[in-house]
C-alpha cells in the first residue's frame, strides 16, 4: 500500500476520536458534545439518579471498549415519551433512519437510557468465577442482556439502575448514546422470539463466527446489518472456546468487512462495465458522489471534512495552522484487498465498501469504485457509520439508469462532476486518489488487442 500524503497532519481527522492520537486520555471534541445538555431532548428533571427503569428494548444493546478486556455492557431502555411504546424497534434500526433529520435521530437516542454492568470479554473462562457474588450478579444480567439481543422484537424489560448520568456521548462509529446508569438488576419480562437463523448460529459452537454473518444471517431477508452487529458485540457468536463480548464500535466494523470481503470474492468472476458512472446523493450536510470505472475489481475512499465540521474545527488548536489546501484523507484496496485496516478513513471505509459490491453483486458487473465524501458543516455531531451505509445504499438503490446517474464515455468527462458538486476543487481530490492515476496507467487487455 502506497502511504498518504496526509499521514502526518491533522490528526484529528484521521482519529475522529477513536484512537486518541492527540495524548490526551479522552477526545476533547467528544468530551466537549457529551457534555452540551442542549441536545438531550429529556428533561433531566425526570430522570432520578437512582430508579428502576421499565420498557421494551428495541431490543438494543451496547459493548463499550474503555477497559477492556473488562468492558461495560448493558441493555438499553426506553423513557420519558418512548417509554409507553410497545414497538419501540425504530430507536435503534438506523436502516429506517435515512432522510430524518438530524435533531430526530438525537431524540431517538437520547430517549433510551443505557444501563450498565462489567465484566470479562471472556465471560466463559473460569477465572471469572471466582470473583465472588458481584461477578456471579453480572453474569446473570449478562444472560439477560444476551436473551434479548436474540430476539427479533421489541423486549419488555426492567432494570435498576443507579448513579444515572444525564449526557449524551458521540462516537465516530455508533450510533449517539443518552443517558446511563450503573445496573444492579436486569430482568427479562417479555417472550423473546428468536428467529430461525439466529437460533441456529447460536445454538451451533462449532460455527466460525464469520461463517455464522455471512453464511446464515446475511442470506436472511429478515435479519438486517444491526442485528448482525448486535449479536456478535453481545458474545453470542463463533466457536464456543473462542465466543467474546466484543465492543460495539469494533462490531459494526467487523460485520462490514465480514460481509463485503465474502461478497467481493464472488463478484471477481462477473464480467467488468464498460462504461463510466457517477452516483451521487447528499444526507446531513455529507455529500457523496460514487464513481465507477471498467476494468477489475478495485476499491477506494477519499474524504474532506470541511473547516466548520465536527473533526476540523480548530477549538482546542490541535491543528496545524500551516496547511496550504484542503486536507483529503484516502484509503484504498486494488484486486486482492487489504492486508492492513483502513486506518485513515477507519469504519467509513468498510461501511461503503460494504454497499459498493453489494450493488455490483447484484448486477452481475465488476468494476473499480471510488466514493468521494466531502463533509461540510451542517454535519455538526458524528451519528455514527450508519449515515455512510445508508446513503452509498440510497444513492445505489435505482441502478445504473436512476435520476442521480449520470453515464460517462471517459475518465475526464466523469470526474468533471466532482468540480460541478464540490467545493473542494478537482485537482486536490486527484492529487489524494491514488486509484485514478493507477487506472489511467493500467491499461485494459481489450486495449492491447484493439491496438
Amino acid at each position: 500500500m502506497m502511504s498518504s500524503e496526509s499521514d502526518s497532519v491533522n490528526i484529528c481527522i484521521k482519529c475522529k476520536g477513536a484512537r486518541l492520537l492527540c495524548g490526551k486520555s479522552q477526545c476533547p471534541i467528544l468530551m466537549k458534545n457529551s457534555i452540551l445538555k442542549s441536545t438531550l431532548t429529556i428533561d433531566p428533571k425526570e430522570i432520578k439518579s437512582n430508579q428502576n427503569i421499565f420498557g421494551a428494548s428495541p431490543p438494543a444493546v451496547f459493548v463499550g471498549h474503555v477497559g477492556y478486556p473488562r468492558v461495560n455492557i448493558g441493555p438499553l431502555l426506553p423513557i420519558g415519551e418512548y417509554a409507553v411504546e410497545k414497538n419501540t424497534g425504530f430507536l435503534d434500526s438506523p436502516e429506517s433512519w435515512f432522510g430524518k433529520p438530524l435533531e430526530e435521530i438525537v431524540k431517538y437516542r437520547s430517549g433510551m437510557v443505557r444501563s450498565n454492568f462489567s465484566i470479562g470479554v471472556r465471560y466463559q473462562d473460569n477465572i471469572d468465577k471466582i470473583l465472588g457474588d458481584l461477578n456471579r450478579t453480572n453474569r446473570k444480567m449478562l444472560e439477560s442482556t444476551q436473551e434479548l439481543t436474540m430476539a427479533s422484537n421489541s423486549v419488555d424489560t426492567e432494570a435498576k439502575l443507579s448513579h444515572i448520568r444525564v449526557s449524551m456521548r458521540y462516537d465516530s462509529s455508533s450510533a449517539p448514546n443518552g443517558p446511563s446508569g450503573r445496573a444492579e438488576k436486569i430482568d427479562v419480562i417479555d417472550n423473546v422470539k428468536v428467529l430461525k437463523p439466529v437460533d441456529k448460529v447460536i445454538s451451533d459452537k462449532d460455527l466460525k463466527s464469520s461463517e455464522a454473518i455471512y453464511g446464515y444471517l446475511y442470506k436472511s431477508d429478515d435479519i438486517s446489518t444491526t442485528s448482525m452487529q448486535r449479536l456478535l458485540s453481545a458474545g453470542l457468536l463463533g466457536v464456543k472456546k473462542n465466543r467474546r463480548l466484543v465492543p460495539t464500535r469494533w462490531a459494526i466494523t467487523a460485520v462490514d468487512t465480514i460481509i463485503s470481503k465474502s461478497v467481493a470474492k464472488s463478484i471477481k468472476h462477473y464480467p467488468s462495465i464498460d462504461k463510466y458512472y457517477t452516483f451521487t446523493n447528499d444526507y446531513l450536510d455529507n455529500h457523496f458522489i460514487i464513481l465507477f470505472m471498467p476494468g477489475p475489481w478495485a476499491f477506494e475512499m477519499n474524504e474532506h471534512w470541511h473547516s466548520e465540521s465536527i473533526w476540523n474545527q480548530d477549538i482546542f488548536g490541535l491543528y496545524p495552522t500551516n496547511i496550504a489546501e484542503p486536507v483529503i484523507v484516502n484509503d484504498y484496496e486494488l484486486e486482492n484487498g487489504r492486508k492492513k485496516y483502513a486506518d485513515n478513513i477507519t469504519g467509513a471505509y468498510y461501511a461503503a465498501r460494504k454497499e459498493i459490491v453489494e450493488f455490483l453483486s447484484k448486477s452481475r458487473r465488476q468494476s473499480r469504485a471510488i466514493v468521494f465524501r466531502e463533509i461540510r458543516g451542517g454535519y455538526i455531531l458524528p451519528l455514527g457509520v450508519w449515515v455512510i451505509r445508508e446513503t452509498v445504499r440510497q444513492a445505489l438503490q435505482n441502478g445504473w439508469k436512476g435520476s442521480n446517474v449520470i453515464q460517462h464515455e471517459s475518465l475526464k468527462d466523469a470526474l468533471q462532476v466532482i468540480n460541478n458538486r464540490f467545493k473542494v476543487p478537482l485537482k486536490h481530490w486527484l492529487k489524494a486518489s491514488k486509484l485514478v492515476p493507477y487506472s489511467k496507467t493500467q491499461k485494459r487487455l481489450d486495449f492491447w488487442i484493439k491496438n
